[in-house]
């Protein structure tokens, strides 16, 4: 099947660009000795998710515990929770997928440390944690001040075993501009909090897609958790961290409407696509065949375009292609990735832990 035949709005990934994205990505973490333990979050798919693997990942990152559960069901094995889980819902699921899984998971307050530790029982020891720090996102994290060998040490005591330190640069967003030495200072501060506390730091987690391949500059990481390399997105292109031609993913939509003057109507909107005027700049992403249109504005089931400023303009029933701003969030408004290598589907994979927000 080609991708022309494909039904509308359809999400859909060039598999020469993922394959080479994974590859890239899994050459050179093994070239500076950096564990790879991608993000799911991008494509909550667990047979790329075990191609990542198979490129040399350790393991993997996942935001929430029932999006885990759809990867330990599939074999994958190891599996860090960038995420401090809250409630007893969590917990008894948290439980369960230590069944099936070597799990850890992040934490970033004593109070959280504990409950959750209460909460397993017996079984605290079938998790281990990593110790969130603040980098300067302003997000989660515990502050690098003198107050945080305290914190280290009141988290040891709730008996769950702690390996070491997570943070995530997410702040950095300007690559080329990114401050080295800031991040390794920081890591220097943790370190000695965690020293002083009395725990050993096995582990340092960090990285994300913009930064990942600046991580061996980063002194003491021994991890990187990016995500969004997979198939990256106009969002991580406009910072500098990919170029188009590493940009795997479309939505592809077809113009149902050019009746109203300067405007093109896709069969694509807000149920379709995410974050409006993303880091890209304003609309909710480029039209590959007429990258000068302006993907304006969605309604539920239309995507609105202006064509003003085109040379050329696409017609009522055209296919076109969207590189949104942001993949994340996109793909997890579909329930199917059409994977086309020359223009023809060679894989058709469920999106299977679209919708796991819990």
């Amino acid at each position: 099947m080609h991708i022309d035949e494909l039904d509308t709005p359809a999400l859909w990934a060039d598999l020469d660009v993922v394959e080479r994205n994974i590859s890239r990505m899994g050459e050179y973490c093994k070239e500076h000795n950096l564990a790879l333990r991608p993000h799911i979050k991008t494509h909550k798919i667990p047979e790329l998710a075990w191609r990542q693997i198979g490129s040399g990942a350790v393991g993997i990152a996942c935001a929430k515990v029932t999006e885990a559960a759809v990867m330990a069901a599939a074999g994958l094995d190891d599996i860090l929770l960038a995420y401090p889980l809250w409630g007893e819902h969590k917990w008894r699921n948290l439980l369960a997928l230590t069944e099936r899984a070597k799990v850890s998971v992040a934490t970033d307050s004593a109070r959280h440390a504990h409950a959750t530790a209460v909460a397993l029982g017996e079984d605290r020891k079938k998790i281990s944690y990593l110790v969130e720090i603040d980098a300067g996102g302003r997000r989660t994290g515990l502050a690098l001040d003198d107050s945080l060998s305290g914190h280290v040490a009141r988290i040891a005591e709730s008996g769950v075993p702690v390996r070491g330190i997570m943070l995530y640069p997410g702040h950095v967003r300007q690559v080329e501009d990114m401050d080295i030495s800031e991040l390794n200072a920081q890591i220097g501060q943790a370190k000695s909090a965690f020293e002083k506390a009395g725990v050993t730091v096995e582990i340092i987690s960090g990285g994300s897609t913009p930064t990942a391949f600046y991580s061996h500059r980063i002194g003491g990481l021994t991890e990187i958790r990016p995500g969004t390399y997979i198939f990256n997105d106009l969002n991580y292109h406009s910072l500098g961290a990919c170029t188009l031609a590493d940009c795997a993913l479309r939505v592809r939509c077809r113009v149902v409407s050019t009746s109203v003057a300067d405007t093109a109507i896709l069969d694509g909107g807000s149920k379709t696509f995410s974050d409006a005027a993303g880091l890209a700049g304003p609309g909710f992403g480029m039209i590959e065949q007429y990258p000068d249109a302006l993907c304006e504005k969605m309604n539920e089931e239309h995507g609105y375009v202006r064509t003003g400023g085109c040379e050329q303009r696409p017609a009522t029933g055209e296919l076109v292609d969207v590189i949104p701003n942001h993949v994340c969030t996109t793909v997890n408004m579909h329930r199917v990735l059409y994977l086309a290598r020359g223009g023809e589907v060679e894989e058709i994979l469920p999106i299977a832990a679209a919708g796991k927000i819990h």
